[in-house]
């Protein structure tokens, strides 16, 4: 008896631990694909409200749009804005950008330099687990006036 709830005990342990990551993980991971829905939701209604502005105008608006979503500065990747193509062409506009972001969620790798290029043969210890928990996502707003 004793060693059936010494064992039961152990399950409820291990189930606890799993929801905790899983949690975990989710805390991590929501806010990145939250801002990559606010992009999408501001790209869309530039093209269908401002079908009939110039590029300029545009860019101008973005960062308040941006602001009304509720989307930091900080919430995605430089790399976005930089990558930001407006075409518009008689009453109808075009826009896009694309963008990188990697989570580590255990922490980035310690043992090599984690923003570049390595080997994971060249990992170690706890390295190894960190990059295999690692995460990387690629995103590719668009939205075309129809």
């Amino acid at each position: 008896m004793k060693n059936e709830q010494g064992f039961s005990m152990i399950k409820l342990l291990f189930i606890l631990a799993l929801i905790g990551a899983a949690v975990i993980a989710g805390y991590k991971i929501i806010p990145v694909y939250n801002a990559q829905l606010k992009i999408q939701d501001a790209f869309e209604a530039i093209s269908r409200n401002m079908a009939d502005r110039d590029e300029a105008s545009i860019r101008r608006r973005l960062p308040t749009l941006f602001q009304i979503k509720y989307l930091a500065h900080g919430d995605v990747p430089q790399e976005f804005y930089d990558n930001i193509v407006i075409n518009t062409d008689g009453g109808k506009v075009e826009i896009s950008s694309e963008y990188h972001v990697t989570l580590w969620l255990l922490g980035p790798v310690e043992g090599v330099d984690p923003d570049s290029e390595y080997d994971e043969s060249d990992l170690k210890g706890m390295d190894k687990i960190r990059h295999k928990l690692r995460r990387d996502f690629d995103f590719e707003p668009y939205a075309k006036t129809p």
